[in-house]
């Protein structure tokens, strides 16, 4: 992904339009809609007070990777981080399934899972 793409997906899971983002941001409307339409980048002041509103890493807001979080995160081991990213690569019915097995594994009964 790129960051006109980047910029456009954050606002909407937001639900804000292009003129509330631009507000926030204090910069005209016509600004937010050339960042999501074309190869343009804001500066470096503004790209960092556009990844600290939607409270990503300038890497995520450009494309570089994609864990979209920055803060609130804990720093997990390496054993569970790999856990984690397996079960965000499942589809509903595997998750189910792999709850349910590790649930069998030691023995107690987790709350349902429900994604």
């Amino acid at each position: 992904m790129n960051f006109s793409l980047n910029l456009k997906n954050l606002r909407e899971e937001k639900g804000l339009s292009q003129a509330q983002l631009a507000k926030h941001l204090h910069v005209g409307t016509g600004s937010v809609g050339m960042w999501e339409s074309t190869d343009r980048i804001p500066p470096v002041k503004k790209l960092v007070k556009i990844a600290d509103f939607f409270n990503v890493s300038l890497d995520v807001l450009l494309g570089r990777n994609n864990n979209f979080i920055l803060q609130s995160t804990p720093i997990l081991p390496q054993e569970e981080s790999n856990l984690l990213s397996l079960f965000h690569k499942m589809t509903h019915a595997q998750k189910v399934r792999f709850m349910a097995y590790g649930e069998g594994m030691v023995g107690i009964d987790v709350p349902k899972f429900n994604a």
